[in-house]
C-alpha cells in the first residue's frame, strides 16, 4: 500500500515537473533587465523590450512575436501572439473563424457552431502616448506570466483565448522618452516632459488618427485589427493626470456615439465592471468610471474599435514623472468632477493621497489586463457569437432602414482627393463598390465610375458615422449648467473636410457594381500621349505637389494668374524637362494632367524657387507637427527653425516665407505657454527654453521690409496682431458666446490669389479659433483682403455650434499687405490633423505667393 502511494506521488511529481518545465528556463524580466519593471527611476528601453519579446518567442511554445511594420523613424513595430501550445498550432483556423464571424459570412446556425469551436481574440495595445510609459513596462511582466505560469487562472486564459499584445504603439516615442529620462536622471530636470513631439509628426494626436489613418503606426495596427485578426475585444492602456483618480475604466460618460450596436456598450460595461470588481478585491483604491471620458468620438484607437463591433476598453492610470515617484497631499486629490473626493457610485473607494509610483501603474495595468483576459475566457463563446450577431444585425439594418447607402459621385472637384477618401474608407475595411452602369435613385443620377458605400455591411457603424453629419446633443448636468462639451471633436464627417461630395441614398436600390479592393484605388496612369506643354490644374491638390517638387529640382514652372488660355491658377511645365519627375510622383500621389502642343508662355508667370521656414517652438505643438506632415507629403521645400535660430544674424536671409502654426503669442515671444497650460508644463534645460525674443521680432520686421511673406495660423495669429499693430481684431478672443467644440462650418470663398483652385464654398474645421473683424488700413500703403469668410446663416455642417450670430460675415483668413511685405492670417488650421484636404489649397497658395 505504501509502495502504491509512493509510486503515485512520484508520478505526480514527474508530471508537475514536466508542466513547470514549459518555459521554466525563460528569464524573468527582472533578471533580463537587471531591475523589476516598475522600479522607481528605471525604464526598459523599447529595444530591450523587443529583444525580450523575441527571446521569449524563441523559448516558449505559447508565444510568437512578429514585426508588423516599420515606424515613421524606421524602427520595427512588434506584436506578440500568446495562447496555449495547442492553440498556437491552430492559429490560422482560429483566425479564419474570427474573420467569418466578424464579417457575418455564415448563417446563424453555422455561426453558433463556429463560436463553440473558436477562440476569441483579445488585443492589448500599450504606450500609444509615449510619456504614458507604464504599460510598456507592464507588457514584459504579462508576457512572462503567460509564457511560464501554469496556474489554473493562467491556463484558463491560455486555453480559451488568443491574446495579442503590442508593447508600444509608438516605439519611436518610447525610445525618445526613455533616452530623455535617463539623460536628465539625477538632475533637477529629472522626470520633465520632452520639449518636442513624442511622435515625429503627431505627438499626442497619434490617438486622433484612427479614422483617417495617415500615420504608419496607425496603419500597422489597423491592418492587424481589421484585415488579419478580427478581434472580439480591444484594450488600449493609457495614463492621465496625477492628482485625480488612480485608474479610470469604463463605463463611459454620456453621450454615446450614435448608431452603434448596443452590444458594443453592454460588452464594454461588462469588462469595466469586471475590472472594478477584481481590482477592489485587491484593495486597489481610486478606481473610477464615467468621469470625462465619454462615448462620443471616432478618432481614438479604442473608439474606432466600437465602430467595428469591437468593445474597445480604455485604461487611464494616474501618471508619475515618467519613472520618478510623486507625493500627492490628501487635499490635492480630485476625483472626477467630485472636488471633495468623496465616495461615489462609480468610485466607491477613492484614493486618499500619498506616494504614487511607476510600480503602482504597472500593477494596476497588470491586474486590470488579467481581469479582461479572464472575462474574455469566461465568456469566450458569447463574445465570438456576439461578433457575428452585431455584424449580421448591421447588415439587416442596412437593408431595412434608411439611409441605405452613400454615393461618392464620379464628378468631383478634385477627383484624386475623392479617390484618396475612398482609400481611407477601405483602410478601415469598409466595403466600397464601383458602379459599372449609371444609377438613378430618387432625384439623384450617378454616373458609372461613382463609388457606392452600402450600409448593409458588417461595419455599418463606421460607414454611417464617417459619412453622416453629426449633431452633438445638448447634454447638461442641470438646467443651470453649461453644455457638457465632448472630450475631443463634436463632428467628424470626413468627406466634408476633404472637400469630397457624398450623397445619401434614402431608398432601396439595385445597381450594377463591383467591389473595390484597397490596392486598386487612388491610382491614375498618366496619359499615353503627352504633348510638350503639361498643364497641372490648381483644383487638384496633387498639382501643387508636382509644382513644388519640380521647382525644388530646378525645373522651370509657370503659373497662370490671368490668361484665358488655361484655368486660373494652373501650373505649366515642359514635358521634356519634367516627365521623369511626374512619373515618379504619379506612382504614389496620382496626377491628373492635360497637355498642349503649344502655349504662350509669355502670358504666364515664371515661378521662382522658394524656401519656407516653419517655426517649431519648444513644447508639444501638434499643429506644427501636422503641418510638417503635410509639407513632407506635398514636397514643400522647407526647414524647421527653432527659437535659438532667431538669435543668429541673417537667420531668415535664405527664406521667402516664414510660417508660425499653433504657437501662442507668449510661446513665440518668450517660450512661455499660455496661462491655461502653465500647470501642465515642467521646467526644461536652458537649451530648450526661450522664444524668438527681441532679435526675432527685429528679424521678422526686416523680413517684411524685404517684401517677403509671414503666415500665422491659429493661436499664432495673436502674435501678429499685437506685434505688427494690425487694424484687425480677433472677435473670438475671450468670447464665451461662441461655443464650437471641433465642428465643420461652412465658409464662403472669394476669388483671390490665396484661393486659386477652390470652389465658392468649403467646410472648415473650427475649434473656437481666431475669427477676424477688419477695418480700413491706417495708410494707403497698406491694404487687406478677406478671401475666406463666414456667410450670413446656417454655418453648422457637422458637430455643434452656439453663438452663430457672433461669426456671421466675419473673416477666417486675412491677406494683409504692409506696403512692403505680406502677412497672411489663418484663424482655423486649414490643414487640421491632415484631415482637411478641402482647404489645403489656402496654405499652398499662400506659400506660392513667394514664387511670383
Amino acid at each position: 500500500m505504501i509502495k502504491k502511494h509512493l509510486t503515485a506521488i512520484l508520478i505526480t511529481l514527474v508530471i508537475a515537473t514536466l508542466v513547470v518545465g514549459i518555459g521554466s528556463d525563460i528569464e524573468t524580466p527582472e533578471k533580463f533587465l537587471g531591475f523589476k519593471p516598475g522600479t522607481d527611476k528605471e525604464l526598459a528601453h523599447y529595444n530591450k523590450i523587443k529583444e525580450y519579446f523575441m527571446k521569449v518567442a524563441q523559448e516558449s511554445p505559447r508565444v510568437n512575436t512578429y514585426v508588423i511594420g516599420k515606424t515613421t523613424l524606421k524602427n520595427d513595430m512588434i506584436m506578440a501572439v500568446i495562447s496555449s501550445a495547442e492553440n498556437m498550432k491552430n492559429l490560422d483556423r482560429y483566425k479564419e473563424i474570427s474573420r467569418k464571424l466578424s464579417l457575418a459570412e455564415v448563417d446563424e446556425k453555422e455561426a453558433r457552431e463556429l463560436a463553440a469551436r473558436g477562440k476569441p481574440i483579445v488585443f492589448i495595445t500599450c504606450n500609444l502616448h509615449s510619456n504614458e510609459i507604464g504599460s510598456s513596462q507592464m507588457a514584459m511582466e504579462i508576457l512572462y506570466r503567460m509564457a511560464v505560469d501554469n496556474s489554473d487562472e493562467t491556463m484558463k486564459i491560455l486555453n480559451n483565448i488568443i491574446f495579442v499584445l503590442i508593447p508600444s504603439v509608438n516605439p519611436d516615442g518610447q525610445i525618445m522618452t526613455v533616452e530623455w529620462y535617463y539623460k536628465y536622471k539625477g538632475s533637477k530636470y529629472e522626470g520633465t516632459y520632452l520639449p518636442y513631439l513624442y511622435h515625429w509628426y503627431a505627438g499626442h494626436d497619434n490617438n486622433r488618427d484612427w479614422f483617417k489613418i495617415n500615420l504608419k503606426e496607425t496603419w500597422n495596427v489597423t491592418r492587424e485589427l481589421y484585415f488579419n485578426w478580427f478581434p472580439q475585444v480591444l484594450v488600449d492602456e493609457h495614463q492621465m493626470g496625477s492628482s485625480g483618480d488612480r485608474f479610470y475604466i469604463p463605463p463611459l460618460a454620456d453621450p454615446p456615439s450614435p448608431g452603434l450596436h448596443p452590444l458594443v456598450w453592454r460588452s464594454i460595461n461588462l469588462f469595466g465592471s469586471g475590472i472594478a470588481f477584481d481590482l477592489e478585491k485587491r484593495d486597489y483604491a481610486g478606481v473610477a468610471s464615467r468621469g470625462f471620458f465619454m462615448g462620443w468620438w471616432i478618432g481614438a484607437l479604442d473608439d474606432s474599435a466600437w465602430f467595428h463591433n469591437v468593445p474597445g476598453i480604455l485604461f487611464e492610470a494616474a501618471s508619475v514623472r515618467i519613472a520618478s515617484p510623486i507625493y500627492v497631499e490628501p487635499e490635492e486629490v480630485r476625483s472626477g468632477t467630485n472636488r471633495l473626493n468623496e465616495e461615489r457610485m462609480f468610485s466607491p473607494n477613492p484614493w486618499k493621497g500619498g506616494w504614487w509610483r511607476l510600480g503602482d501603474i504597472v500593477n494596476y495595468d497588470y491586474y486590470a489586463t488579467l481581469s479582461v483576459l479572464d472575462t474574455a475566457a469566461t465568456h469566450s463563446e458569447e463574445l465570438l457569437f456576439n461578433s457575428y450577431k452585431m455584424a449580421a444585425d448591421n447588415i439587416k439594418k442596412g437593408k431595412t432602414e434608411p439611409p441605405f447607402a452613400y454615393v461618392v459621385p464620379k464628378n468631383q472637384w478634385d477627383p484624386m482627393t475623392a479617390e484618396k477618401y475612398i482609400k481611407t474608407l477601405r483602410k478601415s475595411n469598409i466595403k466600397v463598390y464601383k458602379l459599372t452602369s449609371p444609377l438613378q435613385t430618387g432625384n439623384h443620377y450617378f454616373a458609372a465610375g461613382s463609388y457606392v458605400i452600402p450600409l448593409a455591411q458588417p461595419y455599418r457603424g463606421f460607414a454611417k458615422n464617417i459619412l453622416e453629419r453629426q449633431r452633438y446633443p445638448d447634454v447638461r448636468r442641470s438646467s443651470k449648467d453649461s453644455r457638457v462639451l465632448p472630450y475631443d471633436g463634436a463632428g467628424w464627417t470626413l468627406h466634408l473636410g476633404m472637400g469630397v461630395k457624398a450623397k445619401e441614398v434614402k431608398y432601396p436600390f439595385k445597381a450594377e457594381m463591383v467591389p473595390v479592393q484597397l490596392d486598386e484605388v487612388y491610382k491614375q496612369p498618366l496619359p499615353e500621349t503627352i504633348q510638350e506643354y503639361v498643364v497641372l490644374d490648381a483644383r487638384y491638390n496633387n498639382s501643387f505637389l508636382a509644382a513644388s517638387a519640380l521647382l525644388k529640382k530646378g525645373v522651370n514652372v509657370w503659373r497662370n494668374y490671368d490668361s484665358p488660355e488655361v484655368a486660373k491658377g494652373a501650373f505649366i511645365v515642359k514635358k521634356s524637362a519634367s516627365l521623369d519627375t511626374l512619373k515618379e510622383i504619379n506612382r504614389t500621389m496620382p496626377l491628373l494632367i492635360s497637355s498642349h502642343n503649344e502655349l504662350p508662355l509669355e502670358k504666364f508667370k515664371k515661378l521662382k524657387p522658394f524656401k519656407v521656414a516653419l517655426y517649431q517652438n519648444w513644447g508639444h505643438n501638434m499643429k506644427e507637427g501636422w503641418t510638417r506632415y503635410v509639407f513632407d507629403e506635398f514636397k514643400i521645400n522647407y526647414d524647421t527653425v527653432h527659437p535659438k535660430d532667431f538669435q543668429k544674424k541673417n537667420v531668415l536671409k535664405k527664406y521667402d516665407v516664414v510660417v508660425f502654426v499653433g504657437a501662442s503669442k507668449t510661446e513665440i515671444e518668450s517660450g512661455k505657454p499660455p496661462k491655461k497650460w502653465e500647470r501642465w508644463t515642467t521646467p526644461l534645460p536652458p537649451e530648450y527654453t526661450g522664444g524668438i525674443e527681441k532679435k526675432g521680432k527685429t528679424a521678422l520686421e526686416e523680413f517684411l521690409k524685404a517684401g517677403k511673406t509671414l503666415i500665422f495660423v491659429e493661436s499664432s495669429c495673436e502674435y501678429a496682431l499685437d506685434t505688427f499693430k494690425l487694424p484687425i481684431s480677433n472677435i473670438a478672443k475671450d468670447n464665451s458666446k461662441i461655443v464650437c467644440p471641433g465642428s465643420y462650418l461652412e465658409v464662403e470663398i472669394k476669388e483671390s490669389e490665396l484661393t486659386m483652385g477652390m470652389g465658392p464654398r468649403a467646410a472648415v474645421y473650427y475649434y473656437e479659433d481666431p475669427v477676424f473683424s477688419t477695418s480700413l488700413p491706417r495708410s494707403s500703403a497698406q491694404k487687406r483682403r478677406t478671401p475666406v469668410t463666414f456667410g450670413r446663416r446656417d454655418l453648422l455642417l457637422s458637430g455643434a455650434l452656439e453663438g452663430e450670430n457672433q461669426l456671421i460675415r466675419k473673416a477666417l483668413v486675412v491677406d494683409f499687405f504692409t506696403g512692403g511685405g505680406r502677412i497672411i492670417l489663418m484663424g482655423p488650421d486649414m490643414m487640421y490633423r491632415a484631415q482637411s484636404e478641402g482647404t489645403y489649397k489656402i496654405m499652398f497658395n499662400s506659400l506660392f505667393t513667394a514664387a511670383r
